[in-house]
């Protein structure tokens, strides 16, 4: 074509980049989460920056001033520029929305400054400022979520304004006179041709290199087809420096019009083909629908929970939220009706303004825990996003009435959270996972919604874990979606979490916690105290707790063994009428007829339960404490149990414990057998009736029978 060096290389950025106007399209067709579509999104990053670096270079080329001397200072400016955008200009934003918390005008103000004063501080160290603007947004756009009020009015102003005029400047730069020339047209198919043929060749090298289907690959290479925004803004910045002629530009606008007709056109094509396999794909819990009930009460916590539920959610998602109020009836049902109505509203408007649907609800019960499952059955929420302020008094289980009661009463996650400082703020995000968790069927849905919301915050997942398990948790978070960075922060046993905290916990940090229910196999009574102790010790920081949803009950019996006799219930590890002791008495008594003889063993065992235990004993049910340790100084599982019908004083129970079960299992037992075992002793003595059948029984063998009755109905 006659282009020197310059202008062949500003050509060549200019078709190697490419504009996701096929995206809406690919989200319509649901696979927009698909690997191969999320790989091509994110390399359109790389190319319209190596895009606008290449103009940089070529603008420095063109000048005439491009001796060594030129570079050396161009290069040293555009570093420090860089660094200044890229770490100050984030660490500033942070600073800033730590003090206006959620004043959406005075942020988008903010904003809007930045692009601007990066733009110009660009053309000061010889960048073009369309570099500065782009720059500036990657730096900020960790800080602003996508489904947002301040992403929505950054878009509308984009569009609206931005964009438009953008292109009408552009558009005066064509000579509609000469859109019938040849050589414009002849021209816009070389440029069309050459953007089919790179874009084609990458996709198809993308098969055997990421394992991509064919009808991926395709979609794909429709994906990164149309050319737009970079593709103009180059080109108006090659005809100033006079690199590109009036007939180029016009060849260039041609070559929008044909790429952004072919890209389209294939993403619809073979998008279809990519939508029909992820159809019948096996079915994932973690992947079920969204559907985030937000219980409201507090005016001024209502803005907090409505954008913490927005972040959790995933941005693709199309499930609308669905914030609640309980009214109370009676005599002021109509005024706590009208009060909760103005709640729904706040709401409704806050989703709205992030683009976000709402389906709000005022029920009228006069109790809310009622009303708030009864709404989450109906809509079959997957998470339930709550609020708490933080403090406790002796009635309360763990975080309140209200808040328990939900939690005991719904199957969804439960997601409590107390909000002391600012979401736009916040840097790093400090996950607590209790050993076993991991293991509990929920557990690939918190991690899924722990990393959405560390993506759209661009947060850092520091993930707290035991280091003997920590490879089996890391490897669950790796197979969630989206992908974020994770620190590693492995520890020696789960007492030294806390401790780990103290050292790593700093402003601008959210802590959270993976907790289970009563009853898991996870669960251990340091869970029921723990969010109280975070909350109470990291007073300016947010704390998030994740209470998992409930598995399935699976039939748990040990391989290889059949009917009420696959776990043993010698008639001799039943000790009747223990008398009212302390714990670890009551524990020796009850494990001695295992032993006989063996002192020695015993009180060991007795250590190592106590050790384990520490100072809040497990309660299963109101009566009833279920000590569990794997230990080497048993060659098979051992079951036992205690019965005292006056009940023995052990402190933090709540009332006297009547029934007091031990498993013993050796150390070298596979873990999920062990689990299963675990699950299963767990659940035999969970009702009342049982409790006091045991106590009112004569004899051991009568206990026996009625342990045995229950395994029978467990096991069904």
């Amino acid at each position: 074509l006659g282009y020197g060096w310059p202008a062949a290389a500003l050509l060549g950025s200019i078709v190697g980049s490419h504009t996701l106007l096929a995206l809406p399209l690919a989200q319509q067709l649901g696979i927009a989460k698909n690997r191969a579509l999320v790989i091509a999104t994110g390399a359109t990053l790389v190319t319209d920056l190596v895009s606008l670096l290449v103009l940089a270079v070529v603008q420095g080329v063109v000048s005439g001033d491009a001796g060594p001397t030129f570079w050396l200072s161009f290069a040293i400016g555009a570093s420090i520029w860089g660094v200044l955008v890229m770490i100050g200009l984030p660490r500033v934003a942070r600073s800033f929305f730590y003090r206006v918390r959620r004043e959406d005008d005075a942020a988008f103000a903010f904003l809007l400054a930045s692009v601007f004063l990066a733009a110009w501080t660009a053309s000061l160290v010889g960048l073009a400022p369309i570099i500065g603007a782009f720059l500036a947004g990657i730096a900020l756009n960790q800080l602003i979520p996508k489904r947002s009020p301040l992403m929505t009015r950054l878009r509308f102003v984009g569009d609206a304004i931005l964009v438009p005029f953008f292109l009408v400047s552009v558009g005066l730069l064509v000579d509609v006179r000469v859109l019938g020339s040849l050589e414009v047209w002849g021209l816009a198919l070389l440029f069309t041709g050459i953007v089919l043929v790179g874009k084609g060749t990458a996709a198809a090298l993308s098969i055997p290199l990421m394992k991509f289907s064919v009808p991926e690959g395709l979609t794909v290479a429709g994906l990164t087809m149309p050319q737009a925004a970079a593709t103009l803004a180059v080109t108006l910045i090659g005809f100033d420096i006079g690199l590109f002629s009036q007939t180029a530009v016009n060849a260039v606008v041609l070559v929008i019009v044909l790429t952004c007709l072919i890209g389209p056109s294939l993403v619809q094509a073979f998008g279809r083909q990519v939508a029909l396999a992820e159809a019948s794909r096996p079915y994932e819990p973690a992947n079920a629908p969204e559907r985030i009930l937000i219980p409201l009460a507090n005016p001024d916590t209502e803005e907090s929970l409505m954008e913490l539920a927005l972040l959790l959610r995933s941005p693709d998602s199309e499930e609308p939220v669905y914030p609640v109020a309980v009214a109370r009836g009676g005599r002021d049902e109509v005024g706590n009706v009208a009060a909760a109505e103005r709640l729904m509203e706040r709401a409704v408007l806050h989703a709205t303004a992030a683009n976000v649907r709402a389906v709000s609800t005022v029920r009228i019960d006069d109790n809310p825990v009622r009303g708030i499952v009864r709404a989450a059955r109906e809509i079959r929420a997957s998470e339930i996003v709550a609020g708490w302020n933080g403090e406790w008094t002796p009635g309360d289980r763990v975080f309140g009435h209200v808040i328990d009661g939900v939690t005991a009463e719904s199957q969804a996650m439960v997601v409590v959270a107390r909000l002391e400082a600012p979401l736009a703020a916040a840097k790093r995000l400090l996950l607590l996972t209790p050993p076993l968790a991991y293991r509990e069927a929920g557990f690939a849905r918190a991690a899924r919604v722990l990393k959405v919301l560390a993506k759209q915050k661009g947060l850092e997942l520091v993930l707290i874990a035991e280091s003997t398990e920590f490879e089996e948790v890391d490897a669950r978070f790796d197979a969630a979606r989206p992908d974020v960075t994770i620190e590693p922060q492995p520890v020696n046993s789960w007492r030294d979490a806390v401790r780990t905290l103290d050292e790593i916990a700093t402003t601008g940090d959210v802590l959270a916690l993976v907790d289970v229910r009563r009853g898991a196999v996870a669960w251990r009574p340091s869970l029921r105290r723990l969010p109280r102790v975070l909350a109470r010790r990291y007073e300016q920081l947010d704390l998030l707790v994740l209470t998992l949803p409930e598995s399935e009950v699976v039939q748990l019996r040990e391989q290889g063994a059949s009917g009420p006799d696959a776990i043993a219930l010698p008639e001799e590890h039943i000790v009747m009428n223990l008398p009212s002791v302390d714990m670890r008495e009551a524990v020796a008594r009850t494990l001695q007829p295992g032993f006989p003889g063996d002192k020695v063993t015993v009180s060991r065992l007795v250590n190592e339960l106590t050790e384990w235990v520490g100072d809040e004993p497990p309660v299963v049910t109101p009566g009833v404490v279920f000590y569990h340790l794997h230990t080497r100084r048993v060659e098979q599982p051992m079951t036992f149990f205690g019965l005292c019908p006056d009940g023995l004083p052990i402190p933090l129970t709540g009332s006297p414990v009547r029934v007091l079960m031990i498993l013993l299992a050796p150390s070298g037992m596979d873990t999920d057998l062990y689990l299963r075992r675990l699950a299963l002793t767990a659940r035999l003595v969970n009702s009342e009736s049982t409790v006091e059948a045991l106590v009112d029984a004569q004899s051991a063998s009568e206990a026996r029978e009625i342990l045995l009755d229950a395994l029978e109905t467990t096991s069904a």
